[in-house]
């Protein structure tokens, strides 16, 4: 899938505190953005993967959310042991 970009828009405390942000770290507000966004993927797919799964059942979608959350992260643990015992 092609990359897509979004535009958003900030209020002004945002911006500001973007525009400080980026002259203390050199790091653009959309840098910082697009690393969030990355960070936050597991929530997002855990999300689509509850609603996709209880369709009939939007009741269950919080409970299909919780478990799917918790695979991600297991999973995700155990990659990051995995890299760790590779660079050993």
């Amino acid at each position: 899938m092609a990359a897509a970009s979004v535009e958003i828009k900030l209020s002004e405390q945002a911006a500001q505190l973007f525009a400080d942000y980026e002259r203390y770290t050199q790091v653009t507000p959309a840098e910082y953005i697009n690393e969030l966004v990355d960070k936050t993927l597991p929530t997002l797919q855990a999300m689509v993967a509850a609603f996709e799964e209880c369709q009939d059942n939007p009741d269950a979608v919080m409970e299909v959310f919780g478990r799917k959350m918790g695979e991600m992260m297991l999973q995700q643990k155990q990659a990051q042991e995995s890299t760790a015992v590779q660079r050993q």
